[in-house]
């Protein structure tokens, strides 16, 4: 952003000065003919300066989100990621979106490596891998559709980011025998 200042102050500088030389050689409608000048050599870097500044001021809106909030048809999702790249979804969003009955004490049975109590005040969350075990199981055409977003919007771009960095998870495997 200091590099598009720059370039205003520059063009500004250098109109002014064209301006400034027009007027003291005589050329009054010369004047005119400058504001048409200022107009086209700062349109340009003012673009750019409000794009930068509309980035700036989302960058520092959406910073404390960033990664750890996702929406499904509108209904928040909460989601952490930890040192490993794994990402652990809140379980009572998951239930509020997909309406599954299972409980946090058979969850934790059936998935003891992805369950997990995270946050303050703690809470029960699922690994993102457990998730989709889980979601593969029910029937419903809305876990489908859950499904296909966690895959989507989670569980692939997490796997990608753990390959990427080399991370291999020393938990079970939770993908189900159907895929």
């Amino acid at each position: 952003m200091i590099q598009i200042l720059k370039t205003i102050a520059i063009r500004l500088a250098l109109c002014a000065a064209a301006t400034w030389a027009l007027w003291r050689l005589g050329f009054g409608t010369g004047l005119l003919f400058m504001a048409g000048v200022v107009g086209i050599v700062l349109a340009r870097p003012l673009m750019h300066l409000t794009i930068a500044l509309w980035q700036a001021m989302r960058h520092a809106n959406w910073r404390e989100l960033e990664g750890h909030h996702f929406a499904f048809k509108g209904r928040s999702v909460r989601v952490v990621e930890d040192a490993d790249h794994q990402r652990w979804i809140r379980l009572a969003d998951i239930r509020a979106v997909a309406g599954f009955t299972a409980s946090d004490a058979s969850l934790q049975i059936t998935y003891p490596a992805g369950w997990g109590m995270r946050g303050r005040p703690r809470e029960p969350y699922l690994s993102d891998e457990a998730l989709l075990a889980h979601i593969a199981k029910e029937r419903s055409p809305e876990a489908a559709r859950l499904r296909r977003w966690v895959e989507r919007e989670i569980v692939f771009p997490a796997r990608r980011q753990r390959e990427r960095y080399g991370v291999r998870l020393e938990t079970l495997d939770f993908r189900s025998s159907n895929d």
